[in-house]
């Protein structure tokens, strides 16, 4: 039986997400921060997390090896967006990064591991600081870890790190396929009513992510199924 989870799976996109996967036949974790406000779905079990505590990360990590969990679609989609850069670096990076790590060894072959990035994530668009780090060719998970304690600047740097990290896990986890996804500008709580894009199309793209072949692209930036440059 599949099984994938997806972080901030309560509201929004992470919701449509698990919808979707519910309906592809998946067994659908959901990771809230409060497990009383969860909605009720198909195929879907509650899992407490708060991508924003590693100890709650480390917990999650132990109940599932604990059940003998196997993962084939992790979907680190919880972020936020107009908070201080303490916190947009703890739960838009350091959180994605610790996660994917606690869960690495519960993967299976060919696992789609989707980091659910922004257009505001282009190096192009960062601090020359910030992004003469992510350029560096010797960079490290550890180093990219480093720069989330460090959280300079605000939301687009931590996406960019975030696109990052994804080359170094897609390094890390050559059995996997580790991608990350702008889903575009999106009405939701996040995004607002003014927003262009819908929660289904926004879903669409990381979803399109989600359901990559075993020989898939690896270690790449998407939107709309299209590679776009970091």
């Amino acid at each position: 039986m599949a099984t994938a989870l997806i972080t901030g799976g309560g509201r929004g996109i992470g919701l449509e997400v698990a919808r979707e996967l519910a309906r592809d036949g998946y067994d659908v974790l959901l990771g809230v921060r409060d497990p009383r406000r969860a909605p009720s779905l198909p195929r879907s079990r509650v899992e407490q997390l708060d991508v924003g505590a590693p100890e709650s990360i480390a917990a999650l990590g132990k109940r599932l090896a604990g059940r003998g969990e196997r993962l084939d679609v992790l979907v680190n989609n919880a972020g936020v967006y107009r908070s201080p850069p303490r916190e947009t670096w703890d739960v838009n990076v350091r959180g994605p990064l610790l996660l994917t790590r606690e869960l690495a060894p519960l993967l299976a072959p060919g696992a789609r591991v989707v980091m659910v990035s922004s257009g505001l994530g282009s190096l192009s668009g960062q601090p020359e600081t910030v992004a003469r780090r992510l350029r560096d060719p010797a960079l490290t998970v550890d180093d990219v870890l480093r720069l989330s304690e460090a959280a300079p600047d605000g939301y687009g740097a931590s996406k960019a790190a975030l696109n990052a990290l994804t080359r170094l896990f897609a390094r890390e986890l050559p059995d996997a396929r580790v991608n990350s996804v702008d889903p575009g500008w999106v009405r939701t709580e996040m995004g607002g009513q003014g927003a262009p894009r819908s929660v289904e199309q926004g879903a669409a793209s990381v979803l399109w992510a989600a359901r990559v072949p075993p020989d898939g692209p690896t270690g790449a930036w998407f939107r709309d199924g299209k590679p776009i440059p970091w």
